[in-house]
């Protein structure tokens, strides 16, 4: 029946252990002791050490088996003595008879058998009505620990570069063109504020500058230069997942884009000879110029990592779909899409 007790006990202790520290091995610490009281430890029958605790209420001993019972390892058995002004401990080996508890104190055993090794820690909680004992195979760490960090809550304000492609744009713009390309891709920049309402909802506004959308194309005398040169400002909801210092977080929501667009052709000489009789139509250049506005949607998703505080790095990506009318008389209609990957910083401003 031992075996399994002891068992038992030393995966308790073990899952409750924490942290690496400064308190040497195969030592008893006793947490919590009453201002003005001293502790007592006993091994077996023979008192091995006693201290008086630090302002903190907390007390280190070295248990030193070998030196007094000629051990470096046993099965133990731990008791806690109450008395008036004392706090005695025993650290028995399992078969030992201990000596009852002195007149006037009482006497509680921690359940279990436990091992102590040559780097075990004994920690011994006395502040509660009932003592608790954890045990580590090797130090522990008596520095209080602060608050775990999280994804904070409020005004966040971020910005970074982009890298933008407009999805189909040259393929559209070049079509029944013999000869065409475009620069449909590049980089942009984008910026903005989040306000977290709690850690995981939260609104967004931000606003993207693409970079400018080049087409240049030509065919049997004529050659052409189409630009489109957006702004893009987005509003949407975010629902975020903290893990620690990291958030994961999903955004959705809608986007209005103002653009300029203007495509420039020249147009070659023509020269016709019709009956004898020469015609020629000289060269001419033709330009077009619009203003493109118009709502559309936007999702994307990201995640953040507070390096600080009040600092984050943070990568993002999504999609933008530019829908709108132009200005000329002939409405035209833009409906592209916009693939968006950003990475920056964010910045928390204030305190929440």
């Amino acid at each position: 029946m031992m075996k399994p007790l002891r068992s038992l006990s030393l995966a308790a202790a073990l899952a409750l252990s924490a942290g690496a520290g400064t308190a040497a091995a195969q030592t008893l610490i006793v947490r919590r002791v009453p201002v003005g009281s001293t502790v007592e430890l006993f091994v077996n029958a023979t008192k091995a050490g006693f201290a008086q605790p630090d302002t903190a209420g907390d007390v280190k001993i070295p248990i030193n088996l070998s030196e007094h019972i000629k051990k470096n390892e046993i099965d133990a058995r731990v008791y806690v003595d109450t008395c008036d002004a004392t706090r005695r401990v025993t650290v028995a080996e399992r078969d030992f008879s201990v000596l009852p508890p002195e007149t006037g104190c009482t006497r509680q055993e921690l359940t279990g058998v436990f091992l102590v090794r040559q780097v075990t820690s004994l920690v011994v909680n006395v502040g509660g009505p009932v003592a608790t004992l954890l045990l580590r195979q090797g130090s522990y760490d008596l520095r209080p620990r602060g608050p775990r960090r999280l994804a904070p809550m409020g005004l966040v304000a971020f910005g970074g570069g982009s890298y933008v492609k407009y999805n189909n744009a040259v393929d559209f713009g070049c079509t029944n063109v013999p000869t065409c390309s475009g620069e449909d891709a590049g980089l942009g920049f984008t910026g903005g504020l989040d306000f977290w309402f709690t850690r995981y909802l939260a609104v967004e506004a931000s606003y993207i500058r693409p970079p400018k959308l080049e087409i240049n194309g030509s065919g049997q005398g004529y050659r052409f230069t189409s630009t489109l040169d957006p702004h893009v400002f987005t509003i949407g909801g975010k629902v975020g997942v903290p893990i620690g210092v990291v958030r994961l977080y999903g955004r959705a929501g809608f986007n209005y884009h103002h653009a300029q667009s203007a495509t420039t052709q020249h147009t070659d000489e023509v020269t016709v000879t019709v009956g004898g009789f020469t015609t020629v139509t000289p060269a001419f250049n033709e330009s077009l110029e619009a203003t493109t506005s118009g709502w559309g949607w936007m999702f994307g998703g990201g995640l953040e990592a507070w390096v600080a505080p009040s600092f984050a790095l943070y990568a993002e990506g999504g999609a933008v779909g530019m829908k709108g009318n132009t200005n000329t008389a002939d409405e035209s209609i833009i409906d592209n899409r916009l693939t968006v990957l950003s990475a920056g910083v964010r910045v928390r401003i204030g305190r929440r």
